[in-house]
């Protein structure tokens, strides 16, 4: 593990680790989290390594992912930088995995087959005999304490880059600023930024114009009908759009479920503030990096090139910009709705939090000027805001790892979730009763010794998505060879009752969709 502030020089380390891998004869991957980090990873090791740097990742054509896996498997490569898929690079010597910002949810996917790069990337190095190394400013907490037991060799890097200094950080009370997303503090900071002729960076991560329809008679928010969300406004073609399956549609002046013409826009998303940066400072050059204006192939490296090359003076976004990204002219950051994932269901939701601010507040101040940040939050004393804005992830592990202990979440358990889902909802309703009972029973009568604590079947936070009816069985257990065989067992026994075959099922170890 190796744990260092923001602009610590970790990149650095993976450079040289990599120069002495490859004189041993063997390969090196580089996993970073977002396809937006690739670019930047790629030229640094470029520089170094030349053509033997391989890219790997979704966004690449089928045609130039055969190109360079064929590189790789005749020899011509033997560097591969890329997301989650990268791991699977078909290198025949390993030598190193980098796994960057390991505390990354984006490592784990969602989808089928299911897996979390980490876990690939540790059978590969002990097949290999090789080095894992999983690097962060902001460590997960499993991880970490791991590292903190000795289970995990820890490494600490605890100074930036060239003795530069962290920023100073500034806590905004955004319930003071009377309506207005960028506060009055912030705008005169921004205002003396673009006079001094150095760039800025803003976070809010919302996309679109407003986050919510909502009429003012009958108090209802106009949903996706496939997804249990609320549609969000998008100025630029003015639609209400669903981010989760896609479905549009225009904007109704009228309310669809009461005819009323009291239509209320809520919320700010990534296109209002920069309407709102536009009319406050109409001779700047502004930026905006989300998934509506970074669609096309790539735009990541194009936008992100230009904005190093001076050609903007604010670039404002979503979660892309708040990590792994270095601008040596960036001297101030600014975070709207720091707030938004304290408060959620998510047991995680604080670590999220902490981990997005720090690493935000950190891509300022990395070349010869100091750098300074505004934090705009409805919650200034909330002791997440003030760890993140110290920079301070060791009181911050001190306070969550308590909390965990106490509610008996990971690192203390292994959370086992078991999803269900299909297009009738009373279906997916009955076969997650099903199998919690079944489960139950069997556990109880061929495992009685397995420690382990079995939730009430219930909807998932977002019950519906795509027209598919999400619920969910929740078990604390201890992760063993016994507890796989027991849910073996029951997936089996699940997929035998004929009652069953119309919901597909997955279970999710630790997963980030709990």
């Amino acid at each position: 593990m190796l744990y260092g502030v923001t602009g610590s020089g970790k990149s650095q380390v993976y450079l040289k680790l990599a120069e002495q891998v490859r004189a041993q004869g063997k390969g090196v991957i580089i996993l970073v989290p977002e396809i937006s980090l690739t670019p930047q990873t790629v030229r640094l090791f470029r520089s170094r390594f030349g053509q033997r740097v391989a890219v790997l990742h979704s966004g690449l054509t089928m045609a130039e992912r055969a190109d360079e896996y064929r590189r790789i498997q005749q020899g011509l490569a033997d560097v591969v930088v890329g997301t989650r898929s990268a791991v699977f690079a078909p290198l025949e010597k390993i030598g190193l995995i980098v796994i960057d910002e390991e505390q990354e949810g984006a490592y784990a996917s969602q989808q089928s087959p299911r897996y979390h790069a980490r876990d690939i990337a540790r059978a590969r190095c002990h097949r290999h005999q090789a080095l894992l190394l999983l690097a962060s400013a902001t460590p997960s907490v499993e991880t970490f304490y791991q590292a903190q037991r000795g289970r995990i060799r820890l490494y600490t890097l605890t100074h930036r880059y060239l003795g530069n200094q962290l920023p100073k950080v500034q806590i905004v009370d955004s319930t003071q600023s009377y309506g207005f997303d960028i506060s009055q503090e912030l705008t005169a900071e921004l205002l003396d930024n673009l006079k001094a002729g150095q760039q800025s960076i803003l976070l809010l991560n919302r996309r679109g114009y407003h986050t919510a329809v909502r009429c003012n008679n009958c108090q209802e928010v106009v949903k996706c009908p496939n997804c249990s969300v609320a549609l969000t406004y998008h100025s630029a073609n003015h639609r209400l759009m669903c981010h989760y399956c896609g479905y549009s549609r225009d904007l109704d002046q009228d309310c669809p479920n009461c005819g009323s013409k009291l239509i209320s826009y809520t919320g700010s998303g990534t296109q209002r503030i920069e309407d709102e940066l536009h009319r406050l400072f109409p001779q700047a050059k502004i930026l905006r990096m989300d998934l509506d204006t970074t669609m096309s192939r790539m735009s990541h490296e194009t936008k992100f090139g230009e904005f190093a090359q001076g050609k903007y003076q604010i670039m404002v976004g979503t979660q892309m910009v708040a990590k792994g990204l270095n601008f040596p002219d960036v001297t101030l950051v600014g975070v709207l709705g720091a707030d938004q994932s304290i408060f959620s269901q998510d047991f995680r939701g604080c670590e999220r939090a902490f981990s997005l601010l720090t690493q935000v507040v950190g891509r300022c101040g990395r070349g010869r000027l100091p750098g300074r940040a505004l934090i705009q939050t409805a919650v200034p004393q909330h002791p997440v805001i003030l760890q993140a804005a110290r920079q301070d992830y060791d009181s911050f592990y001190a306070d969550e790892i308590k909390s965990r202990k106490l509610g008996l979440y990971p690192p203390f358990c292994t959370l086992c979730q078991v999803g269900f889902s299909g297009e009738q909802e009373e279906k997916v309703c009955a076969a997650a009763m099903w199998f919690a009972k079944h489960f139950g029973q069997r556990a109880k009568k061929d495992y009685p010794d397995l420690p382990l604590r079995l939730m009430n079947p219930c909807e998932m936070a977002l019950a519906r998505i795509a027209g598919k009816y999400r619920y969910g069985v929740m078990i604390k257990c201890r992760m063993s060879e016994r507890f796989s065989r027991l849910m073996w067992e029951m997936l089996r026994a699940f997929d035998s009752e004929k009652n069953n075959r119309s919901v597909h099922i997955w279970v999710d170890m630790n997963g980030n969709d709990l």
